[in-house]
């Protein structure tokens, strides 16, 4: 009876073991409430800093299901938006010669980014960023990119080998000067006597004195050169004559006059009409004088039109011509030999 009891407590013991120690590595594996509140306030400030890497881990940190429902709430949506604005690149490096290369180490800032190339994106914060590749044989490239937040999967290739953008220009060689012209060998001395020569030993013979030089034949007398042909100057064209300022005025006094004329004239004939039709020959007389005025007025117009254009034809007609300026005298220069008794004179002569 009481040995079963007793058999059955080791097992209890084991079973409460296991169950403790499960349930200490599901504690451990889940974040705390502080480490949860730690990873929000930090994913805040680095979302704000532009630091998207960074912040997606501490959301990804306090969105568990075991953080706060409050903090649950709101990194859930903010890692939906970083993930994305997250940028992220595709990198491709050849050689000059158009050859692919895998065996590319890639870094960002200082940061190692990919030990090798495999064709993936890889994810970069967006900002102005210094790549430097090192392939495993060959010389480093480094280049300024800037990578912009939400572009995704944007492919950069790098040439390896190739001179860097903006360089001096390498050195042209310098061609060899060109050889001057070898002047020809001079002959070696002999020592055998020119034919003719006397013998060594010999007397020689008094040299023949030279001829006198010949006086210089004087040089021919230099005829004059013709004077050359030029061109008689052509005179200016004449300014047409200004119309004298009254002639305008006269002629303005012309047209208002004639203008008075045909507009009462055309008044004074209507009125005349009109009266003829109702009162003649019985009219008023102040209608009858007004009549007469405007005949007047209008005759007088006509004439003062008419003196006035005769007036201002006149004075343009009669108008003084301009002043033509004198034609301008051409200059010629030329060189001149004149022979004289005793000799020739050279010079210049021209017309001024």
């Amino acid at each position: 009876m009481n040995a079963s009891p007793v058999r059955a407590r080791p097992a209890l013991a084991l079973c409460l073991t296991v169950a403790l120690s499960l349930a200490g590595i599901d504690a451990r594996a889940q974040p705390s409430k502080r480490a949860c509140a730690a990873a929000y306030e930090r994913a805040q400030g680095l979302r704000r800093d532009g630091k998207l890497i960074a912040a997606r881990e501490a959301l990804i940190a306090c969105s568990q299901p075991t953080c706060p429902a409050a903090a649950v709430a709101d990194c859930g949506p903010w890692l939906a938006e970083v993930e994305k604005s997250l940028p992220s690149v595709v990198i491709a490096a050849r050689e000059a010669g158009g050859r692919e290369r895998l065996d590319v180490r890639v870094l960002v800032d200082g940061r190692l980014l990919a030990a090798t190339l495999d064709g993936k994106a890889l994810p970069v914060d967006p900002g102005p960023h210094t790549f430097r590749y090192e392939p495993a044989g060959g010389p480093a490239v480094e280049e300024r990119v800037l990578i912009r937040e939400g572009e995704k999967n944007r492919a950069i290739t790098v040439i390896l080998g190739a001179p860097p953008a903006g360089g001096p220009p390498s050195p042209r060689p310098l061609a060899a000067p060109a050889a001057p012209p070898s002047a020809a060998p001079a002959a070696p001395p002999s020592s055998a006597p020119p034919p003719g020569a006397p013998p060594p030993g010999a007397p020689s013979a008094p040299a023949p004195s030279a001829p006198p030089p010949a006086a210089p034949a004087a040089p021919p007398p230099a005829a004059s050169s013709p004077p050359p042909l030029t061109a008689p100057p052509r005179a200016a064209p004449a300014a047409p004559p200004a119309v004298p300022p009254l002639a305008w005025v006269a002629g303005g006094v012309g047209v208002a006059g004639l203008g008075v004329f045909a507009v009462v004239g055309a008044l004074s004939l209507d009125a005349e009409a009109e009266l003829r039709a109702t009162c003649a020959p019985r009219c008023p007389g102040d209608d009858v004088r007004a009549i007469r005025v405007q005949h007047a007025v209008a005759d007088i117009g006509l004439g003062v039109g008419v003196v006035a254009l005769g007036a201002a034809a006149w004075l343009y007609l009669t108008r003084p011509a301009a002043a033509t300026p004198p034609p301008a005298r051409a200059s010629a220069l030329r060189p001149a030999l004149r022979p004289l008794v005793a000799g020739a004179a050279a010079g210049v002569e021209g017309i001024f």
